[in-house]
């Protein structure tokens, strides 16, 4: 027996004391009305503001060099603190949501409006498995759980598990119903295996990709972007479906975007243009409701040439540095 296998069960002592200290925190998003549990979670997300410096520091960093000097330091302190707050509502309107469409009795539906419903009867009436690509605008576990309600549970999402299971058993029951998961980390085979059987699969698109790139403009500044959704498309002619829910006051509007199938013989340059015509896409809809997406990400870590960003206080000065010496604000 070796030293792991004698570790295992204190490992999984602490990985369910650790669940149900999360339990009485998750629990009232789920039971609590609607308004209540949004409410509830904007101050969760509003307590992690106070602890998750390096995520302010992104927050404040990325802001800026987004959109220039017009974003000041004091603007961009008030910026990332309500993104942190939709970062905790997002995860309320995922939890109640869930408990809505449990009950299956078609309340969801009052929740959103489609923003083309032409559109969005076109693309569920055809018959071929599609890639649904979005990102963390709105609230994504609502837009996730709706287009798993619109298939049937019938398709698959790519996401990572959670390294605590029981964690990972209890976001997985929350999150979805009858869909499945593919784990992000080694997904292109299960993904084209599962869109090769008649399986719809949905991918998260804006976040950091890594040294490989391709390196599309996003507001302006080459993002290294993953090129998985348009790769899986060239290989099995499936669709590209770019969505979105994004908060119209207490509903939801549902946005799509459709992009037709890469072929077997798309070239590289077809596969870079696919995955940027993405990105614009997105960052269209960003910017029309800018504080509903992640900031706080590290979406423009890795640079060009091999470099890395970092989010230090020295980074923060250096981004507002042209900036009058009262407009600092000390939330960094």
């Amino acid at each position: 027996m070796t030293a792991s296998d004698l570790l295992r069960p204190l490992v999984l002592a602490r990985d369910l004391l650790l669940a149900l200290l999360v339990l009485p925190f998750l629990l009232p998003l789920r039971l609590l009305p609607w308004n209540a549990s949004c409410a509830l979670g904007s101050l969760y997300g509003l307590a992690a503001w106070t602890v998750m410096g390096k995520a302010r520091r992104a927050g404040l960093v990325n802001l800026r060099r987004a959109y220039g000097t017009s974003m000041t330091r004091p603007a961009a302190g008030r910026a990332v603190r309500t993104v942190f707050a939709n970062l905790g509502r997002s995860l309320a309107e995922g939890a109640r949501f869930s408990a809505l469409a449990a009950r299956n009795d078609g309340a969801w539906e009052t929740l959103y409006d489609a923003e083309d419903p032409a559109l969005e009867a076109r693309i569920l009436a055809d018959p071929r498995p599609k890639l649904f690509v979005t990102g963390h605008l709105g609230s994504w576990e609502v837009a996730m759980q709706m287009l798993d309600l619109r298939l049937g549970g019938r398709g698959a999402a790519v996401a990572r598990r959670v390294d605590n299971p029981f964690l990972d058993a209890l976001v997985r029951r929350v999150r979805r119903g009858g869909g499945g998961f593919i784990e992000k980390r080694g997904a292109v085979a299960p993904a084209l295996a599962a869109l090769r059987s008649g399986t719809s699969v949905a991918v998260l698109l804006d976040e950091n990709g890594g040294r490989p790139g391709p390196f599309p403009l996003f507001f302006g500044r080459p993002a290294s972007t993953r090129k998985t959704p348009a790769l899986l498309s060239a290989l099995t002619g499936a669709p590209i479906v770019v969505g979105a829910a994004v908060r119209r006051g207490e509903r939801f509007l549902f946005r799509l975007a459709l992009l037709e199938p890469l072929s077997e013989a798309s070239s590289p340059r077809d596969v870079r243009d696919a995955t940027e015509r993405i990105v614009r896409i997105w960052e269209t809809w960003i910017r029309e409701d800018p504080l509903q997406w992640r900031w706080i990400h590290w979406r423009w870590k890795t640079r060009p040439g091999g470099g890395q960003e970092t989010y230090t206080r020295r980074d923060v000065r250096e981004a507002f540095s042209c900036d009058a010496p009262d407009a600092e604000e000390a939330s960094a």
